[in-house]
């Protein structure tokens, strides 16, 4: 037994078979999904006794006879039936899938090349403004005290003659020869007085320094000595001077 099924979306009347019925077909005509619908319950006909009653060839051909007009046999209806080979798929064993399968959707990933470039621009941009602070270091000769040393210490066989220097807190230079003293401003001014007071022999320069002077007049008194030519400098940090 096949039940009818009609399209909703191209109007095209198939029959599938009724063991499909609450199922859903494809139309072969536009691939539609339609849903088949069950079929109608039968109507139980009480049987009826009926007399069977033959009927004579004779009589219907006397009559044919009579009336004059030549018997024509009917022609029986027929069904408009669709192409046979039509054909029709049956759908999963599970009704509640899907018809049209979604397409699955690509994973979203996270593009992390804007912030690599970030990245190499603010190491860039640290690398540029970093301020590197070059200091120079000045090698001090260490204090001497009054202490006995352990270390033997070979006696030189002549004296250096001490020339003093004093640095006050303003960074004005003081130079006391053996027979002199004179005060001079300024890092050229000092070169030249202590070559002056340098005589030509082994000369030691002594240099006394307040502790609240900067160490750019400390540095310009030791640069000042070795250009004029003294073989030995030791500093001294003093409160006060005499």
């Amino acid at each position: 037994m096949s039940i009818p099924v009609t399209c909703p979306q191209c109007g095209a009347i198939n029959k599938v078979n009724d063991s499909l019925a609450g199922r859903r077909v494809r139309c072969p005509e536009c691939d539609t999904a339609v849903h088949v619908p069950e079929p109608e319950a039968a109507i139980e006909v009480e049987a009826i006794d009926v007399d069977v009653i033959e009927a004579e060839p004779v009589v219907a051909a006397a009559l044919s006879g009579q009336s004059g007009v030549p018997s024509t046999p009917t022609p029986i209806a027929s069904v408009p039936v669709t192409d046979a080979n039509v054909a029709l798929a049956d759908l999963d064993e599970d009704d509640d899938e899907e018809v049209l399968k979604r397409k699955p959707r690509d994973e979203e990933e996270l593009d992390m090349t804007p912030m690599v470039d970030v990245t190499f621009l603010l190491l860039i941009f640290f690398m540029v403004t970093a301020a590197f602070s070059l200091q120079k270091s000045i090698q001090m000769p260490r204090q001497q005290t009054d202490a006995p040393s352990t270390t033997v210490v070979e006696q030189e066989e002549e004296d250096l003659t001490p020339i003093e220097l004093q640095v006050d807190e303003y960074g004005s230079f003081l130079v006391l020869a053996a027979d002199w003293q004179e005060e001079t401003p300024g890092k050229q001014n000092l070169i030249s007085t202590l070559k002056r007071a340098n005589t030509g022999g082994p000369m030691r320069l002594v240099i006394k320094v307040h502790e609240m002077c900067k160490l750019q007049f400390l540095v310009d008194a030791m640069d000042a000595g070795t250009i004029a030519g003294f073989t030995e400098t030791q500093v001294t940090q003093v409160e006060e001077f005499d």
